[in-house]
């Protein structure tokens, strides 16, 4: 399913609200806030992009890990996410697919 997945998926839902299921019993609102494709990669594939998700989380985060995102269309998709740091509403995750 992942191998699918390109930049045109999110694109149309760049600043709109995902859910981020860190645990099974921890699920959080996130903005997409930034979706943007590398300037190099391979032709073959796909080209490489990364997100940009800021959640509700504010004082507290999710180390690195495997977390599913919720896509309006591809449903759910367990991607490894990495905090980037705080942002104005809660901690931004970063995203890549290469």
């Amino acid at each position: 399913m992942l191998e699918q997945i390109s930049i045109a998926d999110f694109q149309p839902h760049l600043n709109e609200t995902f859910s981020i299921r860190f645990t099974p019993e921890a699920t959080h609102p996130a903005q997409l806030t930034q979706v943007t494709p590398w300037s190099h990669g391979s032709d073959k594939y796909r080209q490489p992009f990364t997100l940009e998700l800021e959640t509700d989380l504010k004082g507290q985060y999710y180390l690195q890990g495997m977390f599913v995102l919720v896509h309006p269309e591809h449903g759910d998709l367990e991607l490894f996410m990495v905090p980037i740091g705080p942002g104005g509403n809660g901690m931004r995750y970063e995203v890549v697919f290469s």
